[in-house]
């Protein structure tokens, strides 16, 4: 029984470690922005298996302002998305998959790709692998220009190695493995943006998603 007892506490432990170290702080001067100051709206999206970051593009025919700022009056149906994810080549294009697909992906480091999407609906609203949240924050200007810079630094090349459906999948300049898959790069994406999100606390969906409401919570404060 004291053996069983020493078990589950190492495993409450360990189980502990992700969460305790995503208790991280906002980038000071960068994140949430005034409640006054001109803003943009990121979406991130979590399913059963993947994170997304998207950005609202104002469609031709809208007559909303260019900034989507999530106030009254702003209705989403006026915009279109520009939506970033990250997935593993031989997964996601060469239909490697099943169990031995999953021990590859995670146990091996392999080739990266990111997924740059136009989408009429975030990937919450459109998964075919429910349940799914969608956290949508305000971002300063800056905060904005640097998450979309980072984003763009993650591509090894500007040419699309396939192109599905609405999504182009670029050669990604990072491999794909155990500690960088979808979730820690939407992780890295958000802190650079300021948000306090910690990579090494994304460890997987349930981690990043305490750190997304978390995130959530400290934005309405």
């Amino acid at each position: 029984m004291r053996l069983t007892s020493r078990g589950i506490a190492i495993v409450i432990a360990f189980s502990a470690v992700p969460l305790s170290s995503a208790c991280v702080s906002p980038v000071e001067g960068l994140w949430p922005p005034s409640p006054v100051a001109p803003a943009r709206m990121v979406v991130v999206s979590l399913d059963t298996w993947h994170a997304m970051i998207a950005f609202p593009i104002q469609r031709a025919d809208g007559d909303q302002p260019s900034a989507f700022s999530g106030e009254e009056g702003t209705s989403p149906q006026h915009f279109s998305y520009e939506e970033w994810g990250y997935a593993e080549r031989a997964w996601y294009l060469e239909g490697k998959t099943g169990l031995t697909g999953i021990v590859r992906a995670l146990f091996w480091p392999t080739e990266g790709v990111v997924e740059v999407g136009h989408h009429d609906l975030v990937w919450a609203d459109r998964t075919p692998q429910p349940p799914a949240e969608r956290f949508e924050y305000r971002v300063s200007e800056e905060s904005y220009r640097r998450l979309h810079r980072y984003l763009h630094s993650t591509l090894l090349s500007d040419e699309p190695l396939a192109t599905l459906g609405q999504s182009g999948f670029y050669s990604a300049k990072r491999s794909y493995h155990l500690f960088h898959t979808c979730h820690q790069y939407a992780a890295h994406a958000l802190r650079e943006a300021g948000l306090p999100i910690s990579v090494f606390g994304a460890f997987n969906r349930t981690s990043l998603a305490w750190q997304l409401r978390r995130a959530a919570r400290i934005a309405g404060e």
